[in-house]
C-alpha cells in the first residue's frame, strides 16, 4: 500500500514538473516579448514626436491602440518639459547669462489640449517623456505569484519609458 502511495505522489510530482514549469516559462517568455514590443512602441512614439515637434490626436490614438493590442491594459504617463520662452536671457549681473528654465506639462493637460485642438505643438529644445506600465496582472505574473507566494505579489510585469529632445518646432 505504501508503495502505491509513493508511486502516486511521484507521478503527481513528475506531472507538476512536466506541465507547470514549462507553462510558467512560456508565460514569462510571453511577458518578456510583450515588454520588448512595448518598449519599442514607446521609443517610436517619443522619437516621432521629437522629430515632428508635435503630438497629434491621431498619433496618440495609434500609440494607445498598439499598446492595447498586446492584450494588456496600461497606464500611460506623458510629460512635456517646455523650454522657457526667454532662454539664456542675461541676468542682473551683465557677465552672467541666465539658465535655461523648463516647466512641465503632464498627461491630463496634454490630453485636454489634444481633444480640443487635435494637436499639441512643441518647439525645438523641449523634452518629451513617456512612461507606460501595465495595470492588469499578466498570466506570467499570476504564475510567478502562485509559485513564489512567499516573495510577495507583483502586479507590474511590463514597464517601458522613453524620452527625447525635440529637434524641430511643430507646425
Amino acid at each position: 500500500m505504501s508503495d502505491t502511495f509513493i508511486t502516486v505522489i511521484a507521478i503527481m510530482t513528475v506531472a507538476l514538473i512536466m506541465f507547470i514549469f514549462p507553462l510558467m516559462a512560456t508565460a514569462n517568455q510571453n511577458d518578456s516579448i510583450t515588454q520588448t514590443s512595448v518598449q519599442t512602441m514607446v521609443s517610436d512614439f517619443v522619437n516621432t514626436v521629437a522629430k515632428e515637434g508635435k503630438i497629434t490626436q491621431s498619433n496618440y490614438d495609434e500609440f494607445l491602440q498598439k499598446l492595447y493590442a498586446t492584450g494588456n491594459s496600461y497606464a500611460v504617463e506623458l510629460e512635456v518639459q517646455i523650454l522657457d520662452d526667454n532662454p539664456s536671457k542675461k541676468g542682473e549681473n551683465i557677465n552672467v547669462i541666465g539658465e535655461n528654465i523648463y516647466y512641465s506639462v503632464f498627461t491630463n493637460d496634454i490630453e485636454e489640449k489634444l481633444k480640443s485642438d487635435q494637436v499639441y505643438k512643441l518647439k525645438q529644445g523641449d523634452y518629451i517623456k513617456a512612461k507606460v506600465q501595465n495595470t492588469n496582472v499578466t498570466f506570467g505574473t499570476q504564475m510567478k505569484n502562485f509559485m513564489y507566494s512567499l516573495m510577495g505579489r507583483d502586479t507590474i510585469a511590463i514597464e517601458a519609458s522613453g524620452s527625447a529632445l525635440v529637434t524641430t518646432t511643430g507646425n
